[in-house]
């Protein structure tokens, strides 16, 4: 059996427009995004010179904690890019997006001295997404272009 639709027409202009405010959407987050990618710069060079009669470790970890934050912001605009160009977001870039995300939570956990189960648990999170991400990448489909 086969479906034949209905309001053919009416289908096609609701995805014309759906298709078109999603774009327009995503253009003004990316906008967004840059303006947040300047002032995160900004906000990280005032850290590092606002904090420079601190100690050395307080400093590494402020600049390494804002640095973590601007690469999550940079993956982000990557994913909104893949789906612009392609029309579809890549598995992988979901994945390096959280392995970003959870870095950042590392690098925190790691300068309050964590337990060992809250080290465990987020070892075992990110060891799950690496081999996620190495399957994404190594059984990816081959698209010819």
């Amino acid at each position: 059996m086969k479906l034949i639709p209905k309001y053919d027409k009416l289908f096609l202009k609701i995805t014309v427009i759906f298709s078109t405010v999603l774009q327009v959407v995503l253009n003004a987050l990316l906008i967004l995004l840059i303006f947040a990618l300047i002032i995160g710069v900004i906000k990280s060079g005032h850290d590092l010179f606002s904090s420079l009669n601190q100690p050395l470790d307080k400093v590494l970890q402020k600049v390494l904690l804002d640095t973590v934050f601007i690469v999550a912001v940079l993956e982000i605009s990557i994913t909104i890019l893949g789906y612009l160009k392609d029309g579809y977001v890549h598995v992988r870039y979901i994945v390096d997006t959280i392995l970003i995300i959870m870095l950042n939570e590392i690098v925190v956990l790691w300068f309050q001295h964590p337990e060992l189960q809250d080290m465990i648990g987020i070892s075992l999170i990110v060891f799950v997404l690496a081999l996620i991400r190495i399957s994404v990448t190594k059984f990816a489909p081959k698209h010819e272009d």
